[in-house]
């Protein structure tokens, strides 16, 4: 019986799998090998390709990895410089990405300290307009630290701050947030090109609502920036060190003794 011409293709594609070699060396074989196979008179067509394929899948990983450590045995300086710089990517990134949070977070630390001193004098009976003095800061260009206090319906009262001549209103779905939650840290954008780092805290007693605190992120993303391209910058020189490191020893390695 002739095996299916589409499935007899698809598994001749199927053998580039395996390794260029062992592909080279002994696809004329397995080829016959498959038409022997299906010239059996009691094969099922549908289990015979199942099965084939399968095995051909299970057979190719299997020579992969045994070539890869006979690759290993043959040139161990290669293989462990690219371990070792694996590890160190992984450390590095980790580190990396622990920095650059420690980055972001102290960006809200002056607005943390805002919202405990002008929340306690709000909690104490005081107007929000004796509490925050006039608006004076453009958000589109200062990068002073602003607050901004909501009533309970999330209307603005009074701020230190206006964008467009106007106070700004962050989305009703924060105010619904910190009412549940009492407090939360927001990356706002107002606008576009206007990022801002808040801290949002309810307000209750006599004047009931929210107070926000923020700074522009401009000066913190440009840092963060700035720490991305150094950290790939000292990631690709270090690789590039390691790698160039294992070829030099394993070429003297592999350079024949002279007499």
């Amino acid at each position: 019986m002739t095996p299916n011409p589409s499935l007899f293709a698809l598994y001749r594609v199927a053998l580039r799998l395996y390794p260029r070699h062992l592909r080279l060396r002994y696809q004329d074989q397995m080829l016959q090998a498959l038409r022997d196979a299906h010239a059996e008179p009691e094969v099922n067509p549908y289990s015979f390709w199942i099965h084939t394929f399968t095995d051909l899948l299970q057979s190719s990983i299997k020579e992969h990895i045994l070539m890869t450590r006979d690759e290993v045995i043959r040139r161990p300086i290669f293989f462990h410089a690219v371990t070792l710089g694996f590890i160190l990517t992984l450390m590095g990134g980790a580190s990396a990405l622990t920095f650059q949070q420690m980055l972001r977070r102290g960006a809200d630390q002056p607005q943390l300290q805002m919202v405990q001193h002008y929340a306690s004098e709000l909690a104490a009976g005081r107007q929000p307009e004796q509490v925050l003095p006039v608006g004076h800061i453009d958000l589109q260009q200062s990068l002073e630290p602003f607050a901004t206090f909501y009533n309970d319906h999330g209307v603005p009262i009074a701020s230190t701050g206006t964008l467009n001549q106007a106070i700004p209103v962050p989305p009703p779905g924060v105010f619904e947030h910190v009412r549940s939650h009492g407090s939360e840290r927001v990356t706002w954008q107002p606008q576009p090109g206007v990022r801002i780092a808040s801290v949002i805290q309810r307000i209750e007693g006599p004047n009931p609502g929210y107070l926000l605190a923020g700074r522009s992120l401009r000066i913190v993303e440009q840092q963060e920036s700035l720490f991305w391209r150094m950290v790939f910058i000292a990631w690709f020189v270090l690789v590039a060190l390691l790698i160039a490191g294992a070829w030099f020893l394993t070429r003297a390695q592999l350079r024949p003794a002279t007499v």
